[in-house]
């Protein structure tokens, strides 16, 4: 029988042949991690921050340039309302009549005594020609006929007067008389409004009133509330106190309404100020886009700067929001330097990018 004998191994034998076996990973260095892929980053040059106009907005009341109430200057009856109240009337149109009897019985009289003074005053003048009478004669006679004449005027106005005429171009807002009235002098019939032009009146707050720049420059646009209706206004006036109770000035701007819509006094419109340019809110600001303006953990701003194909974060102070576009401040901006302005959030600090500028 065969006896399997036993050999001694020793254990710097048993170290060779372990580690001549394929690595299982006790006798191998370690891999080293394959590089970051750079991510792609689209770009933009910073912009210097420069002056721009700002337009302020304001709540505004449409009014009419000319409110006039309308009375006949003689008195009797009123015997025809000729118009409506909403009615555009030209000047000159007739828009109402008193009864005309008695002022045209005054106008025939008077008449009839200038003619009969001109016909006297006329033989008399024949027989002074003929040293008949002496000029002394007929000096009397002479004023009278002046005195018939000017009556004679005088009843031909009262008859004219006695129809109340559209005094301008405008709408008949109120009727404020009826038929068989009997009006003295003065007395309202109509209220008349000059639509041909509006007015806007606006309450400015002291803040506005101080930037604004009130005069002929100013630039301004209204919107009516109720429709989509923009028009043009320019300046007119502004008040220099205060309004009582209020710390707000009073501004009236004046526009042409269009045609096709009725602008009526009273009538809510949303009016928009341009003002200048504010110099010290723009010296070393700059604008980007407001997608590449990033906020961190602690709440503060910073931007990606584009650095020699990494991402450098840059704190920035915000100061303003205008749009899609964001005023900022900060050390170490400068103009034209490539910020990254999409993507930011999956960004970290040295991050490989591949740099796009944006078409």
């Amino acid at each position: 029988m065969t006896s399997t004998r036993a050999f001694p191994v020793s254990r710097a034998w048993l170290t060779i042949i372990v580690c001549a076996l394929p690595p299982l990973g006790g006798c191998s260095s370690e891999a080293e991690p394959a590089p970051e892929p750079p991510r792609v980053a689209l770009v933009e040059p910073l912009q210097a921050a420069e002056p721009k106009a700002e337009a302020l907005r304001f709540s505004g009341v449409v009014q009419s340039v000319t409110t006039t109430q309308l009375s006949f200057e003689v008195a009797g009856r009123i015997e025809r309302i000729l118009i409506d109240e909403g009615t555009r009337v030209r000047r000159g149109q007739p828009l109402a009549e008193l009864d005309r009897t008695d002022y045209r019985l005054q106008l025939r009289e008077a008449e009839a005594r200038l003619r009969q003074l001109e016909a006297d005053l006329a033989r008399k003048r024949t027989l002074l020609a003929e040293g008949i009478l002496a000029p002394a004669a007929i000096e009397a006679l002479e004023a009278n006929t002046v005195a018939a004449r000017v009556a004679r005027d005088s009843a031909q106005r009262d008859l004219d007067q006695s129809t109340l005429n559209a005094p301008f171009d405008g709408v008949v807002a109120r009727r404020l008389a009826e038929p068989d009235m009997v009006v003295a002098v003065g007395t309202p019939v109509f209220e008349m409004q000059d639509n041909r032009q509006i007015e806007v009146s606006v309450d400015l707050p002291e803040t506005a009133a101080l930037s604004i720049p009130l005069g002929p420059g100013l630039q301004a646009e209204g919107e009516l509330v109720i429709a989509d209706v923009r028009l043009p206004l320019r300046y007119k006036e502004h008040s220099t106190q205060p309004r009582e109770g209020a710390r707000t000035y009073r501004l009236v701007l004046q526009g042409e309404p269009p045609e096709e819509y009725n602008l009526l006094p009273g009538m809510a419109m949303r009016v928009s100020i341009e003002r200048p340019p504010q110099p010290q809110r723009t010296h070393d600001a700059f604008r980007l886009p407001l997608a590449a303006l990033q906020t961190g953990s602690d709440g503060q701003h910073f931007i990606w700067q584009a650095d020699d194909g990494r991402a450098r974060r840059q704190p920035v102070q915000l100061e303003q929001i205008d749009g899609d576009q964001a005023l900022i401040r900060g050390d170490g901006l400068q103009a034209r330097m490539p910020i990254i302005v999409a993507g930011g959030s999956k960004l970290h600090e040295d991050q490989p990018i591949e740099a796009q500028e944006r078409n």
